[in-house]
């Protein structure tokens, strides 16, 4: 083999490994890290995952490979990475962690940060357990607040909304504008550019802050989260979309009392399946 070949493997080599981290990295569990125990909810050890190792500028036959983690789904997809699943990403200068990826959707390259599907996870939660993710990157769950700031803080994201009912029918919101502020901000959501099947139900939650029963930043008088539609939310006074409200198991619900989304089933039909999901523009 030329002098050439071991020159570029030595520059970008991928290999297989099985719950392997870069060195450097050490939150690559897929567990969600959040300061109490008791809202510590794992999700299942991933399976085999692919690492990207670059050499230094030295790339002689015997250059050692460095490992850099992808900084999202996107990077693996570009890397040829095309199965859905459990893979570690490290978006900026923080910890490295795992995210759900869609590789096949719209393009693919989606990091997953919401989904329900079944009711299995309950999403009637407090503040922190919203700030730092809770349930099953296999099954429900919500990454936390603090990493969709970290995955969006940076640049230009799209949003994609993908819903289902209980007839299998399905339908999509996608925003080319997104993203979540900080801590600070109470993790304020901006978003814009609809297009899609869905209607555009976040219209009325542009700008707003984040909710969760014991931390109430809504326009309503009482506390939407706690007194009047469970589950956190950027609410305003109240919703026309809440993604985690009461699942349900089957469609018919009393007046916005499940997971709605307005403008594609009104008020009163809760949706069997959602997901959450951005990309890098």
């Amino acid at each position: 083999m030329s002098l050439f070949w071991y020159s570029m493997m030595a520059v970008v080599l991928i290999i297989n490994a099985v719950n392997g981290n870069c060195p450097e990295d050490d939150d690559t569990s897929s567990s969600f890290p959040s300061p109490t125990s008791s809202s510590l909810i794992p999700s299942p050890t991933p399976g085999p995952v692919t690492y990207q190792f670059f050499s230094s500028s030295n790339t002689s036959v015997n250059a050692q490979p460095v490992c850099v983690m992808p900084v999202d789904c996107k990077a693996w997809k570009d890397l040829g990475i095309t199965k859905n699943g459990v893979y570690p990403i490290k978006p900026d200068n923080g910890a490295a962690f795992q995210v759900y990826c869609d590789m096949e959707t719209d393009g693919g390259g989606w990091i997953i940060f919401q989904r329900r599907k079944d009711g299995s996870v309950d999403f009637n939660r407090n503040w922190v357990d919203y700030e730092y993710g809770f349930g099953d990157l296999a099954g429900e769950f919500w990454l936390g607040l603090s990493k969709i700031h970290r995955l969006t803080k940076e640049g230009s994201n799209t949003l994609r909304v993908d819903l289902g009912d209980f007839d299998a029918n399905t339908a999509y919101a996608k925003f080319s504008s997104f993203n979540i502020g900080g801590s600070t901000t109470k993790y304020v959501l901006s978003v814009g550019g609809y297009s899609g099947t869905a209607g555009n139900s976040l219209i009325d939650h542009n700008g707003r802050k984040f909710s969760a029963r014991d931390n109430d930043n809504d326009n309503n008088s009482g506390n939407c989260a706690r007194d009047i539609y469970p589950g956190g939310w950027w609410f305003n006074s109240c919703f026309v979309a809440h993604l985690n409200g009461v699942y349900h198991q089957n469609p018919s619900i009393s007046y916005a009392k499940g997971v709605v989304w307005y403008n594609w089933k009104g008020w009163y039909y809760s949706l069997k399946f959602t997901e959450m999901k951005t990309r890098a523009n």
